[in-house]
């Protein structure tokens, strides 16, 4: 039900947001895996990945924060079991989706896997890798 939320949300908002395929998705679930030690296909990966270093703190404003981490660079946006992975300019782009759909978890990061942002439905923002400084800012 989320990923109709954000399909009609990319409608509505005239965003332009590429779906990737799915060679390009596996390529990007390996990726993290690889880099950042977590399984984004697993349930709430946030919670059941010990071994990776990650920082969290709770802001109900999260899913607004997240895409000022974006700023003006390309970013991978997925929701829970990466199913599906949307390709956004910007994180402006990003924010415009995200305020055209209701509360949801969802996940960021770029196509290097530098970084690995989520907004969970605790409220709490969770980052990995290059955002782990700026997670324990907020």
């Amino acid at each position: 039900m989320s990923f109709d939320h954000v399909a009609s949300a990319i409608v509505n908002t005239g965003v332009q947001a590429a779906g990737l395929n799915e060679a390009e998705r596996r390529s990007i679930v390996i990726r993290v895996l690889e880099r950042l030690g977590i399984d984004v296909t697993s349930h709430a990966p946030w919670d059941r990945a010990p071994s990776a270093q990650s920082e969290g703190r709770q802001r109900p404003d999260g899913w607004e924060l997240i895409p000022k981490y974006v700023g003006a660079t390309q970013c991978l946006m997925f929701l829970e079991g990466a199913r599906s992975i949307w390709k956004f300019s910007c994180g402006a782009d990003l924010l415009r989706v995200l305020e055209d759909c209701p509360p949801l978890e969802f996940y960021v990061c770029d196509e290097e896997a530098s970084y690995l942002l989520c907004c969970n439905h605790h409220d709490f923002i969770v980052g990995w890798g290059a955002a782990l400084p700026w997670v324990a800012r907020c």
